[in-house]
């Protein structure tokens, strides 16, 4: 029997609102999400609660163990690593296509984007959550932006996958502004160059950018440990 379309708007719900959670850090990794509390604060089923929990294991952003259910992934430094990698391959392909597809209301929209995030404050989790809140959205708008022209939904949506584990990692690292890095300048950079249709530049700053990121990461990781 099809599930009533009431079912299928509390899965949607519950899993939206789970996944805008990890996405804002506000759990902690290792954090055990108990469905009997889930149900009991949002009024769900144990079936739609599970449900939700288990689309979000399969794109990476919960952890599903047998016997101890569903969990905040506790990243590795070569799990940080590995979505790093791939990150930058898959998001380069992207953009690179973006850049030989893209047309003049592709790069308005890119510079739109820009300009959005450039002039949304940046701010720590812990410092500000509604400021990082804000600031969150636009980057993901801007880095969207940069790649929505390349032709491809399933490149699509694998980038949106691997930047949504990007983002959860990065929250959980609770990164602060830093003197070493221009954040804002490294974004400045990549826009510049995507509008220029200078592809090899572009993939070369984006690169850079997430490298940096994940050496950010991993650094802010090993300090709360020692």
């Amino acid at each position: 029997m099809a599930r009533t379309d009431g079912a299928q708007t509390r899965n949607q719900d519950l899993y939206l609102e789970i996944r805008r959670n990890l996405l804002r850090g506000s759990f902690p990794a290792g954090h055990r999400f108990k469905l009997s509390a889930l149900c009991a604060e949002l009024g769900v089923s144990v079936s739609v609660a599970r449900e939700a929990l288990t689309r979000l294991a399969e794109q990476g952003l919960v952890a599903l163990e047998p016997n101890k259910g569903f969990s905040v992934p506790t990243f590795t430094d070569a799990e940080i690593d590995d979505v790093a990698f791939v990150r930058k391959e898959v998001e380069s392909l992207a953009v690179r296509r973006s850049i030989e597809k893209g047309g003049i209301e592709w790069e308005a929209h890119v510079v739109a984007a820009h300009h959005q995030l450039s002039v949304t404050p940046n701010a720590a989790l812990d410092e500000d959550p509604e400021a990082n809140e804000l600031w969150t959205s636009a980057h993901r708008a801007f880095h969207e932006a940069c790649a929505a022209a390349c032709g491809s939904p399933r490149l699509l949506a694998f980038r949106t996958q691997l930047y949504d584990q990007s983002e959860v990692i990065r929250q959980m690292a609770k990164l602060r502004r830093g003197k070493q890095r221009d954040v804002a300048g490294e974004h400045a950079e990549i826009a510049e160059a995507v509008v220029a249709r200078q592809a090899d530049r572009a993939v070369q700053l984006l690169h850079a950018h997430i490298e940096r990121t994940r050496r950010s990461c991993l650094d802010a990781w090993g300090a709360a440990q020692t």
